[in-house]
């Protein structure tokens, strides 16, 4: 039996408990609405008969973990720093922590790791598409970590078309964009879509030739590589984070060092077989293989707790 805390309307079997009817998407990462939604739910699981607490809350999961009489396994969903490093690292024993790639784990190795679970896609709504059309894409949050452009300039020296479509933040992002990617643009070889719905998205990745993900960060996961795989459109990345997990190296797309030394490859994207990273991602990223994951990682949570909470009989003198 399944118990969801989250914002409502979401698509769930589970029977789902609801404290705040939109998502405060906006408002991501502010202490109020977090707090509000751990407290409402943590309160009533506190007194509820629940076996196991799955957390995907940020930072005040843990923080509150060790007042649960249930084990909290709690997913780790973003990159570490320094800051990230210490608070987590001041509830490292109050939680059973699950990283989603090895990369990520391994930039904070000491916490109480159960294991690495990838993220899934829907893979069904993610539909293969094996004929392709000639244009590149490039489909995430228009910012400097994310290599978007470099993406470009990859594309107009390959004489290829790109195209982007992503959300551009205010303030720093949105400089980015005008100053470093709209100059790049010419409105038919190079185009900005703005953002787009669910649905466009799948026919826009699923159709391209490539996905181009020149990421220049400590990328934790990289969702959208995983979804490009589902649609059998191969990915060339940088060798940043988690990207050589996703993407296996001349077998569901290529990855270099640095974004120049994706250029080479993009003369070689026929080798790459759309069907054999559909294939991949339906074996590494589908729903099914992330529930399994955590099944295990819920029978090792419970174990454990039980051990914690098996009374010590003290030695006869």
């Amino acid at each position: 039996e399944v118990t969801l805390f989250a914002a409502g309307p979401s698509r769930t079997l589970a029977r789902q408990v609801i404290s705040l009817e939109e998502a405060p998407t906006s408002h991501m990462g502010e202490t109020l609405f977090d707090a509000y939604h751990v407290g409402q739910a943590y309160r009533m699981i506190s007194s509820g008969p629940y076996d196991l607490v799955h957390d995907h809350s940020g930072f005040l999961g843990p923080a509150f973990a060790a007042l649960l009489s249930q084990p909290v396994v709690h997913t780790l969903h973003g990159p570490f720093t320094a800051d990230t490093r210490l608070f987590y690292r001041a509830f490292r024993d109050d939680c059973y922590y699950v990283a989603i790639s090895r990369r990520q784990r391994d930039c904070c190795p000491e916490l109480n790791y159960l294991g690495v679970v990838p993220n899934a896609v829907d893979v069904e709504e993610h539909r293969f598409a094996g004929e392709k059309d000639d244009y590149l894409v490039c489909v995430s949050r228009i910012c400097e970590a994310k290599g978007t452009e470099h993406a470009v300039r990859l594309a107009r020296r390959a004489g290829r078309r790109i195209l982007l479509a992503g959300k551009i933040d205010p303030g720093r992002d949105r400089e980015y964009f005008e100053r470093r990617v709209r100059p790049l643009l010419d409105g038919e070889n190079a185009v900005y879509l703005g953002e787009v719905s669910q649905a466009e998205k799948v026919c826009l990745i699923s159709r391209a030739a490539a996905f181009l993900f020149p990421i220049q960060w400590e990328e934790p996961f990289g969702l959208v590589m995983a979804e490009s795989l589902a649609c059998g459109t191969p990915v060339l990345a940088t060798r940043w984070g988690a990207a050589p997990e996703v993407v296996e190296h001349g077998v569901t797309g290529f990855l270099a060092d640095t974004p120049e030394g994706l250029l080479p490859f993009l003369d070689r994207i026929d080798e790459i077989d759309p069907l054999t990273c559909r294939r991949a991602a339906e074996e590494r990223f589908s729903p099914r293989a992330m529930a399994e994951g955590y099944l295990e990682i819920y029978a090792k949570a419970l174990d454990m707790h039980r051990k914690r909470l098996r009374p010590v009989h003290a030695r006869p003198a």
